[in-house]
Formats: C-alpha cells, sequence, structure tokens
C-alpha cells in the first residue's frame, strides 16, 4: 500500500505599479515570479514470500530445529523492505497484522503460546533501524513490542508496528528486512489446525501495509509518522487497503 504526502506548489506573482497623473513622474514597473516545485513522498512496500508465487498459497508444516540455532527447517520466507521511490527524504513504518488466534497478544507476549511465529534478524534491530518496541505516544507504550489489536474484515487479528528510525533517501531501500520468515510451531496438533480452519477459514492471512511520511521539520521518525498518521492504534491503518496476494 502506497501513501503520499505533498507539500503545496505557489505561485506567487508581486507587481508595483506607479500612474502618473497630470506631472510626468518617473514611474517603473517591477514583477518578480517566485516558482516553487512540488516534492513528494512516495513508497513502495516489497515483500518476497515463500516461492514468489502468488497462485500457490504456501504450506505451513509444524517447524522442526531452532530458528535461533539457525537449525529451522519447514520455514517460510516473508522479507519485508521498503524503498522510497519519492523525491523526497522519508521516515517509514510498516504494520504486520497476524490473525489473532495464531498468536499470543496483549498482555501476555508468550511465543510459547504462538500457533505462527514471525522471526528478524539480530542485524535488523541494531544500530538504528527497525525498531519493533517503542513508539512515542503508543497506547501500549512500555509493553514488550508497539502492538495493537484490529478487526479486519471479521476477523481480529494483532498488529505489530515495527519502525525504520534512520532517514530513507529517495531511490533507497531499507538497508535490513523488517522481517524475515514464518513457521508453524512443532507442538501444533490437526485437532487444532481444524479448530482454526472452522474459525478463520483454510487461508491464514498475514497482513502487511507500509506508512511513509516527510522528514523535513520533523526530529525523529515516531513524531513524523504520529504526526501524518496518528498513532498506532489510534485509527484503522489498514481502511480502503487492497492488498495484493504474495
Amino acid at each position: 500500500m502506497k501513501k503520499k504526502i505533498l507539500t503545496i506548489a505557489i505561485a506567487l506573482i508581486c507587481a508595483l505599479l506607479v500612474v502618473g497623473s497630470s506631472l510626468a513622474y518617473f514611474t517603473d514597473t517591477d514583477a518578480k515570479k517566485n516558482t516553487f516545485e512540488v516534492g513528494n513522498v512516495e513508497i513502495e512496500l516489497i515483500e518476497s514470500f515463500g516461492d514468489d508465487n502468488p497462485q500457490t498459497p504456501e504450506k505451513l508444516i509444524p517447524a522442526t530445529g531452532s530458528a535461533q540455532a539457525g537449525t529451522l527447517q519447514n520455514g517460510i520466507k516473508k522479507e519485508v523492505t521498503v524503498k522510497n521511490i519519492g523525491t523526497e527524504d522519508a521516515y517509514v513504518r510498516v504494520h504486520i497484522a497476524i490473525p489473532n488466534i495464531l498468536d499470543s497478544g496483549n498482555p501476555e507476549f508468550d511465543a510459547g503460546k504462538n500457533v505462527l511465529h514471525f522471526n528478524f534478524s539480530s542485524e535488523s534491530v541494531t544500530g538504528g533501524l527497525w525498531n519493533w518496541t517503542t513508539s512515542v505516544g503508543s497506547p501500549y507504550y512500555g509493553n514488550p513490542w508497539n502492538y495493537y489489536e484490529q478487526i479486519i474484515d471479521g476477523v481480529k487479528y494483532n498488529v505489530y508496528v515495527v519502525t525504520y528510525e534512520p532517514i530513507l533517501s529517495p531511490d533507497e531501500v531499507t538497508s535490513e528486512k523488517a522481517m524475515t520468515q514464518v513457521y508453524l510451531d512443532s507442538k501444533v496438533t490437526n485437532a487444532d489446525v481444524e479448530a482454526i480452519i472452522a474459525a478463520i477459514g483454510e487461508n491464514w492471512n498475514i497482513l502487511v501495509i507500509a506508512e511513509g511520511v516527510q522528514a523535513a521539520g520533523f526530529n525523529d521518525a515516531y513524531a513524523a509518522l504520529n504526526a501524518a498518521f496518528g498513532v498506532p492504534g489510534s485509527y484503522d491503518a489498514f481502511a480502503g487497503a487492497t492488498f495484493v496476494p504474495q
């Protein structure tokens, strides 16, 4: 999903005319035109999911091994980055929505209870890059995640907001991925799957949207994005979004 923040173009013409009467006054006219080029912020959400074939939904199979140890088997690639395709420096953030029935959300955030897990790399959260945990003014500020809940198409989702803290220059792509993969918990049984299908259907959707705003005039990504869109959880970030299968 793309969001555009446009500056305003103004053409201002000033003219001073002095008109003579019966006396021969010295007269002059002067006109100045101030032209302002229109700047724009436009972003592109880039996602590489599974085998990158949108016609074939990925099949979840309980994982084996450990994601932390690098031995995980049966994980599904879900790599999310954002590109600035506008003309102005920008700040960006991403909302990642996972069906509540698959994820242990507020207040527990107990990954041991998750049906579906997601991973990001250690490189993505160090050095002031992607931040999952802090959003100035967030109603859940102080909890382990910047998180809120949202009903989307009749399904309750847990939504995680991850903010890219550096300024993203025109034509630049976020230097690390916001997330890297998802996988089914090894303890999930056939009975668990059947109960979930009865609740939300056979296709389990993870929804991702990106937001971008101009960097000019703001001290940090949080102030800029909250001013432009609102504090995460205080508005429907998914309203009107058209999701393209990946």
